[in-house]
């Protein structure tokens, strides 16, 4: 038996190598971990989607606090 076998899996989840790649954008400048988290969570994972955003939907969004979401400005304004 394969070491990953009677492991339950979400079939609608990103593999982690993919959400992992998708993170390090955002700590390369300089995310917090929460924000991180739930940026992939919600899909964003380009400056590109975050441009796409709204700014509302992203403060709301668990994990999101003052700092991230001020150094989200100058990349979401361009």
């Amino acid at each position: 038996m394969g070491k990953d076998a009677g492991r339950a899996t979400d079939a609608g989840a990103a593999p982690r190598g993919a959400a992992d790649a998708d993170g390090a954008l955002w700590a390369a400048e300089g995310i917090p971990s929460p924000a991180r988290r739930a940026l992939v969570a919600a899909g964003i994972l380009t400056v590109e989607d975050l441009r796409r955003a709204d700014p509302d939907v992203l403060a709301r969004l668990h994990g999101m606090g003052p700092t991230a979401m001020a150094r989200l400005r100058p990349l979401r304004d361009g």
